[in-house]
């Protein structure tokens, strides 16, 4: 066992709060690309859709 694993406070809990893992932008931007790409999948899915239909 490591230092890093005895130290540990929380078992269930994989990273400490300052080992957390960060995205580069904000949320807004995030929340942004993720609404697009749900709406685009949603158009291409549609067109699909009404295209093996006809």
């Amino acid at each position: 066992m490591t230092d890093r694993e005895m130290d540990s406070n929380n078992p269930l809990s994989p990273y400490y709060p300052s080992e957390t893992p960060s995205v580069p932008g904000n949320g807004r931007k995030w929340f942004a690309i993720l609404m697009t790409a749900m709406f685009l999948l949603g158009v291409a899915y549609s067109f699909l859709l009404l295209l093996f239909q006809l």
